[in-house]
């Protein structure tokens, strides 16, 4: 029962990004969009396989499991920050300096 939750709960999320920000895409062509989705879903993929095999790579390493916990969130923290600067990289390219918007 969770998981539909979690799965409907992020449709909603999705779907009011994209309400929201209608009209910057309005502004990008249908191939920059197609293009900001498949760069989305490479950095989603590429955080994903860095964090659950690298991370439980780094922390197997370690026995004690309060140091195990720290390695594990030092991981995620590093990897969404390496991964998100390169997300930023390559929207800033697909889109012509449009996306990524500075809030």
């Amino acid at each position: 029962m969770k998981d539909i939750l979690m799965i409907a709960l992020s449709f909603l999320l999705i779907a009011n990004n994209i309400f929201r920000n209608r009209g910057t895409l309005k502004k990008l062509t249908k191939i920059q969009v197609l293009g900001v989705g498949i760069s989305y879903l490479i950095a989603i993929i590429a955080a994903f396989i860095f964090v659950y095999y690298g991370g439980n790579w780094i922390a197997g390493q370690f026995s004690n499991s309060v140091l195990k916990y720290i390695i594990s969130f030092a991981v995620v923290c590093f990897v969404l920050y390496f991964c998100v600067s390169i997300l930023n990289k390559m929207l800033q390219k697909v889109t012509n300096g449009i996306l990524p918007k500075d809030k």
